[in-house]
């Protein structure tokens, strides 16, 4: 790489810095590499598609005017996301800084958010299964309406996908306080529909929606279908348009895919896969370790590590099962004075709030090793000892994995149960599963297929 080169990458770096917030900085920037430069034109890589917009939309003014200050020409941007053994420049440093870009403020009129200043994106537990989501989120509340736009975010319940909403309308409220921004579930954006059908002021509706500069819209698979209450769907669809055409952010949550929503018009789903489509799963073992240490500290107990890995344990569907674990259990130790939550304390909670429905199910450890043992053609007795064959490295680490994430047993249990090996062993297992199951889709199929059989 020439000095000039060099010297052009930091100036890019130096002026994303200066005005990006920090987190967006650090996610869509400081793993950016200058490769080269040739005819004017800068080849930078990206370790994700996902992230070209954002550098389209938003970084490709500093290297313009970098360009102009190192070459005295006009650089424009392609980019790659394979290394194929080139050698990427990154030399830039930076140091943090709270500083924040802030645009100007334009006085409007007040309008009622309807946000929850409780959500933001500091109080949310990120882990693999939501990373692109607070990502895009992320870049959306950075500059509304020129990145992502729609954001489509899909997921099951009690995922954070009301979270990540009020997250955005928040930190956009934080930059500029007199943004219109207005959140509001499909169910009342009917509900205001319908008073205003029958109040004869539609114009006002229209007023209130078609000027904001954020919507955000939660759970948009409730809208009336449209064999049943069309108008509702024609009013969103107009809205969408306005909104969209003067680059005003919309963003979206559903239970499912957009390709999925059969009730909807087919030219609204087309225009919902404008922007970026990105989902939430499931948190894993040690996002909901992460996620019950976080909301622990609202309450005044003590809860030792094996209570919150018991509860990891229990509860792998969703957040909001962790959040009503936790409430109950609160109950539970006011009504008998306790300070300390044990495990014991945690399992009679559980049974309290399920008393009528199906009970907690605990699952072996022999149980796992058995199941993983007949799908990958190993014994039980191989899975504990020391030989290293492939298929039986394989079959021992995914027993762990699954130890880990389906018991609510800790690291040197489990270790014990697999021939008495280390704790260290188990949590390097697990790791190693957990990092093939981002790059292995036939892995990740396989696993999914031994929880249902072990459950």
């Amino acid at each position: 790489m020439t000095e000039n080169e060099r010297i052009f990458w930091n100036r890019v770096l130096e002026l994303a810095h200066s005005q990006l917030k920090q987190a967006t900085f650090d996610f869509f920037v400081t793993d950016a590499k200058l490769v080269k430069i040739e005819n004017d034109v800068a080849t930078i890589l990206l370790d994700s598609e996902v992230k070209e917009l954002f550098w389209e939309k938003n970084l490709q003014p500093f290297t313009l005017t970098a360009g102009f200050e190192i070459f005295n020409t006009e650089i424009s941007n392609q980019y790659i996301f394979s290394e194929e053994d080139l050698e990427p420049l990154n030399t830039f440093q930076v140091e943090q800084s709270t500083e924040q870009h802030s645009p100007n403020n334009v006085a409007v009129p007040h309008l009622e958010s309807n946000l929850n200043n409780k959500y933001s994106f500091q109080n949310f537990v990120q882990g693999d299964e939501n990373r692109w989501a607070v990502a895009a989120s992320m870049a959306v509340a950075e500059v509304p309406g020129t990145t992502y736009n729609p954001l489509f975010i899909y997921g099951g319940p009690g995922l954070g996908k009301t979270h990540l909403l009020n997250a955005i309308g928040n930190a956009v409220l934080n930059t500029n306080p007199n943004a219109r921004i207005r959140y509001i579930t499909a169910e009342n954006f009917m509900n205001e529909f319908t008073k205003h059908l029958r109040l004869n002021t539609m114009d006002e509706l229209k007023e209130n929606f078609r000027t904001l500069d954020v919507l955000l819209i939660d759970d948009i698979q409730s809208l009336p279908k449209k064999t049943t209450n069309a108008g509702i769907q024609e009013e969103f669809f107009n809205t969408f348009n306005t909104l969209h055409a003067n680059n005003k952010q919309i963003v979206l949550t559903s239970d499912r895919n957009p390709d999925h929503l059969n009730d909807l018009e087919d030219r609204l789903v087309t225009r919902f896969k404008w922007g970026l489509t990105v989902d939430i799963t499931p948190p894993d073992f040690e996002t909901r370790v992460a996620i019950l240490t976080n909301k622990i500290q609202e309450y005044a107990f003590d809860f030792p590590n094996e209570t919150i890995e018991y509860l990891a344990g229990q509860f792998d569907s969703n957040v909001r099962d962790l959040e009503g674990a936790l409430k109950d259990i609160s109950l539970v130790a006011n009504f008998k004075k306790l300070q300390v939550i044990t495990v014991e304390v945690a399992a009679e909670a559980i049974r309290a709030r399920k008393k009528d429905g199906p009970q907690v199910t605990v699952i072996p450890i022999e149980e796992i090793q058995a199941m993983v043992g007949k799908f990958y053609g190993v014994t039980v007795k191989e899975i504990k000892a020391t030989k290293r064959t492939q298929n039986i490295v394989l079959a021992r680490q995914v027993a762990m994995y699954l130890a880990r994430e389906m018991t609510d047993n800790s690291l040197p249990k489990i270790g014990k149960e697999f021939g008495g090996r280390d704790h260290s062993t188990v949590l390097h297992a697990y790791n190693k599963i957990k990092n093939m199951l981002a790059q292995d889709e036939s892995l990740r199929i396989e696993l999914e297929t031994l929880k249902n059989k072990i459950k």
